[in-house]
């Protein structure tokens, strides 16, 4: 059972239920696209985003700016030291995080590369479309912080925390981001196509071609890593059809997502974003809408 919203966030009570669960979990699938478009693989990606939600430069708080420790980051995204320390020596290499006595931070130089750039700015027109759809799905939002101006790099940097916190929310259903990638992306698209079905007549068939497609990853990849996930029983095969396997673990991760999604919302609204008129937002545009085939 989903937890209810905290007291704080009583004026946004209807963000919750299956029907946000969805929306939230469309948000994190297509950010988690756009992060393997961008870095090649899913851990740079996630230590990347971490490493600048650590130090900055999307969070104007001073206390933020500082250079955060490998064993910081290994620990924030759970992920071991090793593990940590080699896909951040790559980050280095690239010259995407410089590494200081002090530990590892993200420059703006880093930020404006356009490969970077297109990543983040991508997850912040995500996230806009989010409020975008919750608005058109009839979910109250909480409004705009007072006369304050709306700065895109505060929504990046809240877009990274939320994909960051798909990330974490489910990360205890599996350890191995490609897949847990795979097993939201499956999960989302079932959804997806049942709710589009009338009277929830069959039960819709997702492929690991589909799955492939919403990830932009290659099929043998992706049937690999799915082979994987059926073995451990958290993907359930039927003929050529997938669906996440039904778990305490899942259940937990949805709402501990969920809470969490609902904070970030409501500090979006307190950076002054216009809850009124979220398509005014934009940085680059609406996302096209994911092929499901």
């Amino acid at each position: 059972m989903l937890s209810r919203p905290s007291k704080q966030l009583e004026g946004s009570a209807p963000l919750w239920g299956p029907g946000f669960d969805q929306h939230i979990l469309g948000f994190a699938v297509s950010s988690l696209a756009h992060a393997l478009n961008a870095f090649g693989n899913l851990n740079s990606a996630i230590l990347f985003a971490a490493t600048a939600r650590a130090c900055g430069p999307f969070d104007q708080t001073p206390g933020r700016k500082r250079p955060v420790s490998i064993n910081a980051l290994a620990a924030s995204i759970g992920r071991p030291f090793e593990t940590t320390r080699r896909h951040a020596t790559a980050l280095i290499e690239e010259g995407l995080i410089d590494r200081s006595p002090s530990g590892l931070s993200v420059t703006v130089e880093a930020i404006v590369e356009p490969r970077i750039a297109q990543f983040t700015d991508s997850c912040h027109d995500l996230l806009v479309q989010l409020v975008e759809d919750l608005t058109r799905s009839g979910f109250a939002l909480p409004a705009p912080g007072g006369d304050i101006t709306y700065d895109p790099r505060s929504g990046i940097g809240v877009a990274l925390d939320l994909l960051l916190a798909a990330v974490e929310s489910h990360g205890k259903r599996e350890e191995n981001f490609t897949r847990l990638a795979l097993l939201l992306a499956i999960e989302w698209a079932h959804g997806r196509l049942a709710d589009s079905r009338p009277d929830g007549a069959s039960d819709p068939v997702i492929r690991t071609s589909t799955a492939a497609r919403l990830l932009g990853l290659p099929y043998a990849t992706t049937s690999r890593n799915i082979d994987a996930l059926v073995d451990r029983g958290l993907l359930l095969r039927s003929g050529a059809g997938l669906r996440a396997a039904g778990a305490p673990l899942a259940s937990a991760g949805r709402a501990t997502f969920a809470d969490r999604a609902r904070q970030l919302i409501g500090r979006l609204a307190q950076c002054g974003f216009p809850m009124d008129h979220p398509g005014t937002a934009y940085i680059r545009g609406r996302m096209p809408p994911s092929d499901l085939g």
